[in-house]
């Protein structure tokens, strides 16, 4: 497959396999070697590039999907006469050793500020969360980044906005074929003839393809159909594309405002490199119970919306998944949007996640709910809880307890409430938790939440 792109400011034409990485293409190709790999599958960042000025894990992405964008990396930023702000700051600081991760820090910060001015220590935090190191510790790193935020900054080469080249529709090579429609229309009528494998975010895809779990004949591509990205109001809902990238909607303010559960939730779901591709359409089709952005959805009471070359329906979220990774999507459909009616005033929402750390964990236990105050009664609540049964529950039975409770009785009801809980989920033991222990977290969970509609 021929790709062109911009790289650290120069016009690039290439010849490789659609789905090489765009690692390998940037040290075998371009002998770009500053990204390293380290995991090969979005966990530690020592591969970190910039990709149309968002920072994404260059192990995770196939060649295919770096056609006309514009691509820097650390070789770009800067010269040893005259180093970028954020080089100079590492130097300074002592916050460079062995060399191996830290081109991944370098260009996780360099994305960090080039989103924001004087990030506080904790964004700085958060910003570096995907990349792992181990010689230097992460104080030094961080005071690295304090020190650059107060330099002056500059731009780095001559780098385009966006890539000027047109995506071929289909391209043919490695024994695959990439199909690249730009319109909702072409992607329903590729699909319906059979044979492709969807990819939205490629964060999945990456993964996969490192460990030789699949090797996909055809792929459908839908990250330039424009329809399925964004998110916009209809009537009293917003409809949030299914291949809207999390970094987007957690910008969103929309999102923030009135989804504020789901806000959180994708806040928790991998690092920014990962948020900066993954998507929550794919969060859906995967089906995994312990996906963090799908119980805020069937707490918020979303709606799923699929769509195929035949027409357009809706289902509950819900109603969306029928067990472990099974879902209702037929093979002719793709989850195009969701649909989340913007919650009545005096709703109270809330997403918490338990994990064996703060970030980057998969949850042992997650817990959406919402719940509307009226008159000093609850009203409209609704508890969805992850990781604790072959599907991300409703918990009905704990939700029949709170309706209709008055505000006055929340401490006999968060008891009651918690007990139902721990009864009505079906959680297993495994490598990351155990059955006994999942059930007296969603019990504590769904208490912390109907404690907290007092204050």
């Amino acid at each position: 497959m021929k790709i062109s792109m911009w790289v650290n400011g120069v016009h690039r034409d290439l010849e490789v396999p659609p789905l090489k990485r765009l690692l390998d293409v940037l040290r075998e190709d371009l002998d770009l070697v500053g990204a390293k790999e380290g995991c090969g599958e979005g966990e530690c960042g020592a591969c970190a590039v910039i990709l149309d000025g968002r920072l994404v894990n260059s192990c995770l992405l196939p060649a295919y999907r770096a056609h006309g964008r514009v691509v820097r990396t650390i070789e770009g930023l800067g010269t040893p006469e005259r180093p970028d702000p954020v080089q100079a700051a590492f130097v300074a600081e002592g916050a460079v050793q062995c060399g191996y991760c830290i081109p991944g820090l370098v260009m996780a910060s360099r994305a960090l500020l080039d989103d924001e001015a004087g990030p506080s220590r904790p964004r700085i935090r958060e910003a570096l969360a995907g990349n792992l190191c181990r010689c230097t510790g992460y104080e030094r790193v961080v005071r690295a980044v304090e020190l650059a935020a107060r330099a002056p900054q500059r731009a780095c080469g001559d780098e385009p906005a966006a890539g000027p080249w047109s995506s071929p529709q289909a391209s043919t090579g490695d024994d695959v074929t990439v199909h690249l429609p730009t319109t909702l229309r072409e992607a329903c009528e590729l699909l319906a003839r059979g044979g492709v494998t969807v990819v939205g975010g490629a964060t999945d895809l990456g993964v996969l393809l490192h460990e030789g779990i699949v090797s996909p004949a055809a792929l459908l591509d839908l990250s330039r159909v424009a329809e399925v990205h964004g998110v916009r109001r209809e009537g009293g809902a917003l409809v949030i594309g299914a291949a809207t990238p999390y970094a987007d909607l957690m910008r969103d303010p929309d999102v923030a405002r009135d989804l504020p559960c789901l806000h959180e939730a994708v806040r928790t779901v991998g690092a920014p490199a990962i948020q900066s591709l993954g998507t929550l359409g794919g969060n859906l089709v995967n089906g995994s119970p312990g996906a963090d952005a799908v119980p805020p959805l069937l707490a918020l009471d979303a709606r799923v919306r699929l769509v195929s070359a035949a027409g357009e329906r809706e289902v509950s979220a819900d109603a969306f998944f029928t067990g472990y990774r099974a879902t209702v999507r037929r093979d002719d459909e793709l989850v195009a949007a969701v649909v989340v009616p913007v919650p009545a005033a005096g709703t109270r929402q809330s997403f918490r996640k338990a994990g064996t750390r703060r970030a980057q964990a998969i949850a042992k236990v997650n817990l959406a709910a919402c719940a509307r105050i009226e008159d000093g009664t609850l009203r409209e609540v609704r508890l969805a809880a992850g990781s604790v049964g072959p599907t991300v529950v409703l918990l009905r039975v704990a939700m029949a307890i709170l309706e209709g409770g008055r505000v006055a009785d929340l401490e006999r009801l968060a008891g009651a409430a918690a007990a139902a809980a721990r009864d009505e989920v079906t959680p297993i033991d495994d490598v990351r938790s155990t059955e006994r222990y999942r059930r007296e977290v969603t019990g504590n969970l769904v208490a912390r939440f109907v404690t907290s509609l007092s204050s």
